[in-house]
Parts: structure tokens; sequence; C-alpha cells
């Protein structure tokens, strides 16, 4: 079986090894199956929308799995055109006969952000708008009956209690103790899919 995971830097595993990258190793705790990684560093999901022909559709997957809209927050984009361009790559995804999975990013920690990217947003605001696409998230997969990964919830349950250094490289980005918690979560959620 064959599955998708289209996204920007957090499904792309950017600042860890290739091997480290939770991506890497959900595609080995289900080697019986192929995954294959359609994540662009700095992709919103405008762009996920523009290429979900080229990197989703034409490779005949049997599921998807849809994370994104953090950058579009980054460029002051609005929640609702994040929602279209997710809701529109769902529904292509089940017009071509693929089983879409939404998911969504742990939150980001804006007092850890690099100084030059502060510089370049207020990253208060992308965390606001990224808990509302949670929500809206939420609604949507109940109301479509699509199966979503909450990892914006989950990760800090997960790791209460610890030191967000520990986990973040830069507030936005994980270390590799963090994808290896995005990879429990990840195969937890697949087992029950797949």
């Amino acid at each position: 079986m064959k599955i998708v995971c289209i996204g920007d830097s957090f499904t792309r595993g950017f600042g860890v090894n290739k091997k480290e990258s939770w991506f890497r190793q959900l595609s080995e705790s289900f080697n019986q199956h192929t995954f294959i990684n359609k994540g662009i560093n700095g992709d919103t999901s405008g762009g996920m929308l523009a290429r979900f022909e080229r990197d989703v559709i034409s490779q005949k997957p049997k599921y998807v799995l849809i994370i994104g809209g953090v950058n579009d927050f980054i460029c002051s984009a609005s929640v609702s055109s994040v929602q279209a361009n997710i809701m529109a790559m769902a529904h292509q995804a089940y017009h071509n006969s693929i089983i879409p999975i939404i998911g969504n990013v742990p939150e980001c920690i804006p007092d850890k952000i690099r100084g030059d990217w502060k510089d370049f947003t207020d990253f208060n605001i992308v965390l606001k708008k990224q808990l509302e696409l949670q929500r809206w998230s939420i609604d949507f997969c109940d109301s479509f009956h699509v199966n979503f990964i909450d990892f914006f919830e989950q990760f800090p349950k997960r790791i209460e209690g610890a030191s967000l250094n520990d986990y973040y490289i830069d507030g936005l980005h994980l270390k590799p103790s963090g994808h290896k918690i995005i990879h429990e979560i990840a195969y937890e959620e697949f087992k029950k899919i797949l």
C-alpha cells in the first residue's frame, strides 16, 4: 500500500538527519507499505494545493497525509485561506479515490523563535492562528469523516514537565527527540488507520 505525505518542513524533516525524522521512522515502522515524502521546506498550503496533482494524485496512493498552514501564517495569510486549501486537497483526494488524512503541527513557541524570524512576523499571532486551525480541523474531519492526527494537542501532553529546549531547535522545528515523539503519535494513529 502507498501513502503520500504532503506538507512543509515538518513533513520534510528540516534540521535533522533524514534517519532521525519522524517520517523516516514511521516509514520503517510500516516497512510493508510505501511511504513517499512530499514535504517542501517553507511551502504553504497554497503551494501544496498547486502541486497536489503532480505530487499526490499522479502517485495513485491509497492514503494522503496532508499537513500544512504554518508558513501561510508566518506570511500573514488568513486562517480561512488555509482552511479552503486543506478542504480542497481533501476533496480532490476523495474525488480520485485517495483517502485523506489531515494532520497539524505542534505549536510554535514564540519566545524561542530565532531573532531574525521574529523580525519578520509576530509568532504570537501565528500561534493564535494555529489554534484556530486546529479547532477547525477537528470540526472539518468530524463533519466529513476524515481521519485526523492531532500533533498540536498530543505533542505537549507527551512532553509535559520537560524543557522545551530538549525538543525544539528554534521554537518552530523539532530536534531528533521531538521527531521521536511525533513518530510515536503517528505510529499509534496509523496503526488504527491502515
